[in-house]
């Protein structure tokens, strides 16, 4: 996957960004408000998730982004576009394995911890 992280400043306010080429949905993780543990929590559930059946899945949302993971790997949920009224599940949804929205999370983290 490629991506890269930003850091605005809006009027005091820190938001962190994220750019993906590939898997746009990722964008959606760009907010104000994210500290190393609140991503920690997440990475935490994903990690736990590795051994959970189906209908007991981590659960993790935001406005923009949902998240749900379980044994057979991590589905993102584009919040923004299916309030859209976007219906294609190919445009609005993003499956990755555990290893990816792993390495994601713990490079994110790693960025919000030293900015």
């Amino acid at each position: 996957m490629n991506y890269s992280f930003k850091k605005h400043d809006w009027d005091g306010t820190t938001v962190y960004g994220v750019e993906s080429s590939d898997k746009k949905i990722l964008s959606n993780f760009g907010s104000w408000g994210w500290t190393p543990v609140k991503i920690q929590n997440i990475i935490n559930g994903v990690e736990a998730s590795k051994i959970k059946a189906y209908g007991k899945e981590y659960n993790w949302s935001s406005e923009e982004l949902e998240l749900y993971a379980n044994k057979k790997g991590v589905l993102l949920i584009d919040m923004m576009a299916q309030r859209a009224g976007q219906k294609d599940p190919s445009s609005s949804t993003l499956k990755l394995s555990h290893n990816e929205i792993l390495k994601f999370l713990n490079d994110f983290k790693i960025f919000v911890e030293n900015n």
